[in-house]
């Protein structure tokens, strides 16, 4: 017998052969950056802020990519497309300020779309120089998933819009480029996005391809009339998702002189290269699937305190590998708000698949009302008496300073606001999807937060605002850290919702503590005494840190 096949027998026998495949196959965030999944903790359009994303394919397959983006409250659709990427690509776009209050997206990148947004050489686009040749493609989010016969009744604005967090989701790998392809053949998918041309001036070979596959008025409309797999690596009955992506972004204020940039977080081996368990999902530009409760996959990897721990989940939780990925036990980062340095601090915490554990106001949501999915601990629903029930998560923390000081009564509290209602205890907690804090020293709401112009909301959307975090005098500068896993005492939670905090089981009976949380600090001082009365903003964006705990039966692992 050969070594390695030894080596592979043994193995094999050791863990059983779907335990190795399991390990090399799992779930996990690239610390990397590379993935198929890149989730964008946020975005904003508001008070003169512009948010610029890019997604690079480092690989020398093209690929499509769902794009998703998300409003801040509860994560209803804005705008979903499809991007058709040739080997080795960039598509890039700007989510700017809408007409109507709400956001838009501009892009100039002729990366194949469905639908079509901007390709100047077909005339698709915005003619701003009156050339006669379109500068840029642009196209408004929609409020539908949020309004008429899906409200779930918050606020129904396009304003509502204008701020949230954004998904790419590979949906499959094309067959290898050909220098040349028949039209209607499977290789002619992948020169139709391959670009050509000039430095400078290059467009794909014939983006038309990618609507007219799904258009319903075209009898040779192969995609839509049943085989999306056309022109992509098969698994199985599905198509294959390599990987190999990454993406950033750039939140940028012109007229303030600021701009915050961060990575996505990247997410890998979301589907599955087992052909039983099926690969990724191609589907119509219009579907709002996939989604992160398609991934296929059911194994995930996380670290725990420098250990790999494997869990296979149930199917029972569709986003419950993706969960394990990003849960954290505590939430930790800095704040800075020095009055002498004009310091600004403002945190983002976004937890990307709480929807799919809270939302219970169809015909979205799917979750039962006041019955969430474990680790949250309330629902977003309409209850009998008509008001709007959300799902707020009260939190614990501890506050320092930079020497190690905490607050006491002598020296001041923590005041979180806006307050809950009357009836309940005065607790911190954030109850959008995508949450801005704001780190004071009074309790003064302005209208919208100083960076990220997040705004303050009234009446039955109070709890919907910004959250404040009002520090006292002597703490200008220090970290908090946030426990994710206690729920405050008195906290308002659904009836048998879990406290602490844990995951439903995997199927060895595992659980996560905590809750899954992406984001980031951002942090701002302006300098006004420069020669002249020149004013200098400065500014940056840091990762939030955390640590991870684990229920093996009776036994935590922190």
């Amino acid at each position: 017998m050969k070594r390695n096949t030894l080596t592979t027998a043994v193995l094999a026998g050791l863990t059983g052969m779907a335990g190795m495949v399991s390990v090399s196959n799992a779930v996990n965030v690239n610390p990397d950056g590379l993935g198929q999944v890149l989730m964008f903790p946020y975005y904003t359009a508001r008070g003169g802020n512009d948010t610029l994303i890019s997604i690079v394919n480092t690989t020398e397959r093209g690929k499509a990519v769902k794009i998703r983006i998300l409003e801040a409250l509860n994560s209803r659709e804005v705008l979903d497309f499809n991007i058709y990427m040739s080997e080795w690509d960039v598509w890039t776009g700007a989510i700017t300020a809408a007409s109507d209050g709400g956001g838009k997206l501009l892009t100039s990148d002729t990366t194949c779309t469905a639908p079509r947004i901007f390709a100047p050489s077909a005339g698709i686009g915005t003619d701003v120089n009156g050339d006669g040749v379109p500068d840029f493609g642009e196209i408004d989010f929609l409020p539908f998933q949020y309004t008429l016969g899906n409200t779930d009744f918050g606020p129904q604005g396009e304003e509502r819009n204008a701020s949230g967090h954004i998904e790419f989701i590979e949906m499959g790998t094309f067959l290898p480029t050909p220098a040349s392809a028949a039209a209607g053949t499977e290789p002619y998918v992948a020169w139709s996005a391959k670009h050509v041309g000039p430095a400078g001036a290059r467009e794909p070979n014939r983006c038309a391809t990618f609507t007219e596959l799904w258009a319903p008025a075209n009898p040779g409309a192969v995609w839509r009339l049943g085989d999306s797999n056309f022109g992509f690596e098969p698994v199985g009955d599905d198509t294959l998702a390599t990987g190999g992506l990454f993406g950033a972004a750039s939140i940028i204020n012109v007229a303030e002189g600021t701009m915050f940039s961060y990575n996505a977080t990247a997410v890998d081996a979301f589907w599955s290269t087992n052909p039983l368990a099926g690969g990724a999902l191609h589907t119509n530009p219009a579907s709002l699937l996939p989604s992160l409760a398609n991934g296929t996959n059911r194994t995930s990897n996380v670290f725990v305190n420098g250990v790999v721990q494997t869990n296979t989940w149930p199917g029972t939780v569709p986003v419950a590998p993706i969960n394990a990925t990003v849960m954290f036990e505590t939430l930790m980062n800095e704040y800075n708000i020095e009055a002498g340095l004009g310091g600004r601090s403002e945190w983002v915490l976004t937890y990307p698949t709480k929807r799919f554990h809270t939302d219970a106001q169809g015909p979205v949501g799917t979750v039962v009302p006041n019955s969430p999915i474990p680790p949250f601990t309330n629902t977003w629903h309409r209850t009998s008496s008509g008001a709007l029930n959300l799902p707020c998560e009260a939190l614990s923390f501890r506050v320092w300073d930079r020497e190690e000081t905490e607050p006491t009564p002598d020296i001041g509290e923590v005041i979180p606001s806006p307050p809950p209602p009357t009836d309940a205890p005065q607790v911190f907690e954030l109850c959008r999807e995508t949450n801005v804090v704001r780190f004071t020293l009074d309790g003064d709401l302005p209208a919208e937060t100083e960076i990220l112009k997040e705004p303050i909301r009234e009446g039955a959307f109070e709890r919907l605002s910004y959250a404040n975090f009002q520090l006292p005098d002597a703490f200008q500068a220090g970290w908090v850290r946030f426990d994710l896993t206690d729920v405050p005492t008195g906290a308002i939670i659904a009836p048998g919702a879990n406290d602490p905090r844990r995951t439903t089981p995997a199927d060895n009976g595992d659980q996560f503590e905590g809750m899954p949380v992406i984001g980031f600090w951002v942090n701002t001082f302006t300098n006004g005494a420069l020669p002249g009365g020149t004013l200098a903003n400065y500014g940056g964006s840091f990762d939030h840190h955390g640590s991870r705990s684990i229920v093996l039966g009776s036994v935590v692992i922190p």
